[in-house]
């Protein structure tokens, strides 16, 4: 049975550098991976379950696992077969010559400067701390002082300085409110 792949991909941490340095553009999975081309999800970094970046699937191809190259290996942030057939061994079990393997290629479209956990995404439906924030001031919504403060600061300083400034649940309460106000209003 395929695994559709929809708003996000789970990428060990091991990764995140090379990702976002753009040398890992792929990512190998084991298996019948469906994923639509020009579709956007979220990199999500492991064991953190934090976004590191929004990226656009550029292409889906199946291969067997003896029909790899290391131009795959390459594209997959790893310098020949070897190294990709070990990393890929350790996270499957031993993979053999007619196993199926799914190569996802991708390209960042938006690095994000400060991760956003996935649970906070998912609890956004998806929409971006900073893009809630930005909708609610531009069109000018009030719910309380205190909410209305907490979104000017993640608009103003970012995610991280407002989690700092006032603590995770206030600020994750802010923005759930803020994005209920704003899917109540009709604009997202």
């Amino acid at each position: 049975m395929p695994i559709q792949i929809r708003k996000f991909m789970l990428i060990d941490n091991a990764y995140k550098e090379r990702i976002l340095k753009g040398k890992k553009v792929t990512t190998i999975r084991y298996g019948d991976y469906q994923a639509k081309p020009n579709s956007e999800v979220y990199i999500v970094i492991t064991p953190s379950d934090t976004a590191i970046a929004k990226a656009r699937i550029k292409s889906l191809r199946k291969k067997k696992v003896r029909e790899l190259t290391i131009e795959d290996a390459k594209k997959d942030g790893f310098k020949d077969l070897k190294d990709l057939m070990r990393a890929l061994n350790k996270i499957y079990g031993e993979l053999y010559p007619d196993d199926e393997v799914s190569i996802i290629e991708f390209e960042i479209i938006k690095p994000f400067d400060e991760g956003i956990p996935l649970k906070w995404l998912k609890g956004l439906n998806y929409k971006e701390p900073q893009e809630i924030a930005e909708l609610y001031i531009k069109n000018n919504l009030k719910i309380s002082p205190d909410i209305d403060l907490i979104i000017e600061k993640v608009l103003e300083e970012g995610l991280k300085s407002a989690v700092k400034r006032y603590g995770v649940k206030r600020v994750r309460d802010a923005l759930l409110k803020a994005y209920h106000k704003l899917y109540a209003e009709g604009i997202i």
